[in-house]
């Protein structure tokens, strides 16, 4: 059943979120799991990586100034910190420009743990009824589904979904095989136009019937291309894992 996660799994915390002490995913059951253990799943688990891309659509002054200094890795799996110039002694060559950053974070949402992450949300929300939470968290989902969101999605404002897909695939690290996006999802601001966050599906199984990811697979790469940036975030499979085994 192919439907896309978003709802709590949209939202965006970056900055000063307090984290559980322990997995909450493995000390107890989701039923269980309080605000603090949906934020940690959300942002610092194994299915969810915080990245920082160079961000050609934005200007020096809209950025708001670059958190610390830019490097060569756009895959960085923790929060940007600010950095601080240190003062240059008269005739030293000016300073390179600085380019701006845009931070993403990039979720597995197909995966149980991240989906009873969202349902214990909307539990916790008064929105949903505990028992209706458990009925669709034991739903099969016949997709991997990958999400992009981020404070800064303009680089997505206005791209052909199609497009989009097309310059999207999981890059599987044993064989370097890609697996193509087969849908593309946005979900959009009050206004029906801008863009909140985006949902990538990719096929469990091959044409031929077999895994794309194979259960001994130790590691993929989420690649998606837009803006002159490419996001990236790899993906530590065997740590992936709630009490019944790997969850993809």
């Amino acid at each position: 059943m192919r439907r896309f996660i978003f709802g709590i799994a949209a939202f965006v915390f970056l900055a000063g979120f307090a984290l559980a002490a322990g997995d909450p995913w493995k000390s107890k059951p989701f039923g269980q799991w309080d605000e603090k253990d949906i934020r940690k799943i959300l942002n610092d688990s194994p299915w969810s990586k915080v990245i920082q891309v160079p961000a050609a659509w934005k200007t020096a002054d809209e950025s708001g100034g670059v958190p610390g200094p830019v490097t060569s890795n756009a895959n960085q799996d923790h929060s940007p910190s600010g950095g601080i110039m240190g003062d240059r002694g008269a005739g030293a060559p000016p300073a390179a420009p600085q380019v701006p950053q845009a931070t993403f974070i990039i979720r597995w949402v197909s995966s149980r743990v991240v989906r009873e992450a969202v349902l214990r949300s909307t539990v916790l929300g008064g929105r949903m009824k505990e028992e209706d939470a458990e009925k669709q968290a034991a739903q099969a989902v016949d997709v991997y589904q990958v999400m992009i969101v981020g404070q800064d999605m303009k680089a997505f404002q206005g791209v052909d979904q199609k497009a989009l897909a097309e310059k999207t695939y999981l890059l599987v690290k044993k064989t370097k095989q890609k697996v193509p996006a087969i849908g593309v999802e946005f979900q959009r601001g009050p206004d029906g136009k801008s863009v909140q966050a985006i949902a990538f599906a990719f096929p469990r199984k091959s044409a031929a019937g077999e895994p794309t990811l194979a259960p001994d697979e130790k590691g993929v790469e989420f690649n998606c291309t837009v803006g002159g940036a490419n996001i990236r975030a790899s993906f530590d499979l065997p740590k992936m894992e709630n009490g019944q085994g790997r969850d993809l």
